[in-house]
């Protein structure tokens, strides 16, 4: 048989002696069975010479010519997953595996093992040719989806519909592909079923988060054929860090965009500056794609700032992330480095609750840790609420307001922080007239509690129904009754995710009424277009009344009728009369009549000019 091949083999050589490179295969006698590639330049140039040049050897039965080499990883791969099939869009009720050949070569895949989270069935003597797809289904497959392609039946054969470990192995259990399927791995809304996940690009062989997709084919898959998302799809992108979170002291999570490769899956592509121990173990979660480093009891010390410097994190297709900094810190607020600044319990009809804090720490907190309570008649505390269920971050000073539905929020009050806005999957039940505010952390220690009272609004109000309470002074204590006032109506009843209109201020006894400018143009050139009338009573409760006049003493305009104002204030003159038509230009009064149960009227009169731009 041996002569035969080689005879066979000359007589390929001769009939191509007109071509400068010629490539064919020989047997090699040494091994049973074994042909090797090789490459020879029929017609070298000077600086040439005429060796033949070995590419490479395969194995081969000369009864089938199926070929049943020692295989590489990726000479066959997974194409098409169908975990599950319901409910039905076209294809059968079936799941299935569709393989596919990317060796250039037929295979036979006699032996050959395929696992589903461990569980192991043995392939049988089944030919596969080169760039050929196989569909791989249970009991009852060939039924179902025979029509469709080359099918063959695996008794037992199941896929979880939660996400599994699928592999296959050669005869000598040599790895060929794998997949970690996920029903995340599926476009939003379709996770539910009847799509198959499709191979974008079979010949990728790394970076599997990104090279599968929803199959976009009518019917719902495409067993037997080329993938509906076929594509060239390299990857080029690096891996990033999304997150680093400190659950503990000794236990740091960080969490990133795509498994990586081996060497950086150890986790000694991290450093850390103040430095830290060096982890006692580092695991990483390759669904949820994350490292868990675990390090020496109490090495993150609370409030101290960390630097996980990221220097070479690579990915499975070798991109490489450059030097990168992420800043981490672990620290649980205690008693007053959070404080209840605001609380809407009787919101406008159709409306929703809110409550406010404010970071008065000195240091940013993590928020995910923190929950919303109320007491009970025994002054116990009841059902815990999350603040939010992700990492937020609250700097020193900030605010921030948490409600059940920021739209309807944002949709009833102005506010300076819309993003300062967030929504509680659940929220406390806050009675109208009387109730208790909580906020503890995840130790059960109460950071801040407010006993709030209907009769804690402003005397003045004759519906506090939409009017929050807002908190005068952090330095003053939470329980102190004549530390909270109604919210001014000059803010909308209300000052969601930003500083109260209540806010204590220490006022100049000649600063409670000024105009700016003294000359104004409201001609819309954006200079000096409006007269701001600052109002600075450094306490709230105030009421306002302002009239403007002509020189002539005759009333054009009143800005403000009982208006009730903040701490501090600003009421705005656009230059028009009460008929919306522009005011002549000329000299005006302002006459400011201030009220507050405490402090008796006030009445303030200053002038202003009202001009145009020379042209």
């Amino acid at each position: 048989m041996d002569k035969i091949i080689y005879g066979f083999i000359l007589y390929l050589l001769y009939l191509t002696l007109n071509e400068s490179y010629q490539q064919f295969m020989f047997s090699n006698n040494s091994v049973r069975n074994q042909f090797c590639g090789a490459e020879i330049n029929i017609r070298p140039g000077p600086e040439q010479n005429s060796k033949a040049v070995i590419k490479g050897c395969i194995s081969a039965h000369y009864e089938s010519n199926a070929i049943d080499a020692k295989y590489h990883f990726g000479d066959m791969v997974f194409n098409e997953i169908m975990a599950d099939p319901t409910p039905v869009i076209k294809l059968p009720d079936a799941e299935f595996v569709e393989l596919k050949n990317t060796s250039g070569l037929s295979v036979n895949i006699k032996n050959w093992i395929l696992t589903v989270n461990g569980r192991e069935k043995i392939l049988p003597d089944q030919l596969i040719k080169a760039d050929s797809f196989q569909i791989l289904a249970g009991t009852g497959g060939n039924l179902l989806l025979g029509k469709y392609g080359n099918t063959i039946e695996i008794p037992g054969f199941s896929l979880p519909n939660n996400g599994f470990i699928i592999k296959l192995l050669s005869a000598d259990r040599g790895l060929i592909d794998s997949l970690n399927y996920s029903p995340s791995m599926q476009c939003t809304g379709f996770a539910i079923g009847g799509y198959s996940l499709e191979r974008i690009d079979p010949r990728r062989l790394c970076g599997a988060e990104s090279n599968w997709e929803t199959s976009i084919s009518e019917d719902g898959g495409t067993p037997g054929k080329e993938n509906s998302v076929f594509a060239n799809n390299p990857d080029t992108r690096p891996p990033e860090i999304y997150s680093v979170t400190v659950l503990s002291a000794e236990l740091l999570e960080v969490a990133v965009s795509e498994v990586p490769d081996i060497s950086s899956r150890k986790g000694a592509v991290f450093s850390y500056e103040p430095a830290l121990p060096v982890p006692d173990s580092v695991r990483f979660d390759y669904i949820l794609k994350k490292y868990s480093i675990y390090f020496p009891v109490g090495s993150i010390i609370s409030g101290i700032y960390y630097d996980l410097i990221s220097n070479g994190l690579t990915d499975e297709c070798g991109n490489r992330t450059p030097t990168d900094h992420h800043e981490f810190w672990y620290y649980h607020p205690k008693p007053g480095d959070l404080l209840i600044s605001e609380v809407l319990f009787n919101p406008f009809p159709g409306g929703v609750d809110f409550v406010e804090i404010f970071n008065h720490a000195g240091l940013r907190i993590h928020l995910e840790d923190l929950y919303l309570a109320s007491l009970d008649d025994a002054q116990k505390i009841k059902t815990l609420f999350p603040l939010c269920g992700q990492s937020e971050v609250l700097g020193d000073s900030q605010y921030a307001a948490f409600t059940s539905n920021p739209a309807i929020l944002l949709n009833n009050y102005n506010t300076l922080c819309p993003d300062c806005i967030f929504g509680m999957t659940k929220f406390p039940v806050y009675n109208l007239d009387e109730g208790w505010v909580v906020l503890v952390n995840k130790e059960m220690t109460i950071i801040d509690q407010f006993h709030y009272l209907e009769q804690m609004h402003d005397p003045l109000l004759t519906d506090v129904k939409g009017v929050s309470l807002e908190r005068m002074s952090f330095s003053r204590p939470t329980a102190d009754p004549l530390n909270w006032h109604s919210a001014a109506a000059s803010t909308g009843f209300a000052t969601p995710g930003y500083q109260n209109s209540a806010t204590e201020v220490i006022r100049q006894k000649t600063s409670l009424v000024s105009v700016e400018p003294g000359i104004f143009s409201p001609n819309g050139d954006g200079l000096n277009d409006r007269l701001l009338i600052k109002l600075s009573p450094g306490e709230p409760g105030w009421i306002a009344n302002i009239r403007i006049f002509n020189e002539n003493g005759l009333e054009i305009r009143r800005l403000a009728n009982n208006l009730s104002i903040g701490s501090q204030d600003i009421i705005e003159w656009d230059g028009t009369k009460e008929n919306h038509q522009k005011a002549g230009l000329g000299i005006y009064i302002i006459l400011v009549d201030l009220f507050s149960l405490h402090h008796g009227s006030n009445q303030y009169k200053t002038a202003c000019v009202l001009t145009d731009r020379l042209e």
